[in-house]
């Protein structure tokens, strides 16, 4: 079954690095990349931050051959950014290789933040090992079956995460407090005993996932 990890990778080696040092601050999210030559992809990215700094960085990097703006909504910029020959760690290639897809990609912080599609656990092992052969950092911060992400990243079971949300919309979250278990419990038709114990057990398994 195939794999779906979240991690992050330090962004030095990569496209955009010399323009991320440059301007600390910028943000991007992935909206979506090509490659038709597979050594020099093409990325559609927003931008958020101090952007006039980051486009003049940009287009002092050796690692960008093109930067174009396409859109400025409020303000965040959606640009295109083509790779250059100096970006010294192209990862799409390896994407092809092994097989992965990558389902959402964004930058913060010194950071890339990503969430790819693996085959197998045999293929994010190798990328693993390709990324410390070029001196990425790679830090997990989370791993689970693909299924139990069409399903449930959280691991929570259907009860838990009814009464979960159920809690959050009759405002048992709110100070002062909405509704108390025993509203709960009518609403769900369940005893008093069975909705704390949801909610506790739901508790443990969200910080388990999150913290």
């Amino acid at each position: 079954m195939s794999i779906i990890a979240e991690y992050r990778l330090s962004a030095g080696r990569l496209v955009l690095g010399p323009t991320f040092e440059a301007v600390p601050d910028i943000e991007l999210e992935l909206e979506r990349s090509f490659a038709t030559d597979p050594e020099r992809p093409v990325l559609f990215a927003w931008a958020r931050g101090p952007l006039d700094a980051f486009e003049t960085a940009a287009k002092e990097d050796a690692t960008v051959a093109d930067l174009q703006i396409l859109d400025t909504v409020g303000e965040k910029r959606l640009y295109r950014i083509s790779a250059g020959e100096a970006t010294e760690v192209v990862l799409y290639p390896r994407w092809v290789e092994i097989g992965a897809e990558r389902l959402e990609a964004s930058y913060a912080d010194g950071w890339w933040h990503s969430r790819t599609r693996f085959p197998d656990r045999n293929a994010l092992a190798d990328y693993r090992t390709f990324l410390g052969e070029h001196d990425v950092e790679f830090r997990l911060k989370r791993l689970y079956d693909a299924g139990e992400a069409s399903g449930n990243q959280l691991g929570l079971t259907a009860e838990q995460r009814e009464t979960l949300v159920l809690a959050c919309e009759m405002g048992y979250f709110d100070i002062p407090r909405g509704t108390t278990t025993s509203g709960l419990a009518e609403e769900l038709d369940i005893s008093n005993q069975a909705v704390s114990e949801r909610l506790r057990r739901g508790y443990r398994r969200l910080v388990e996932q999150l913290l």
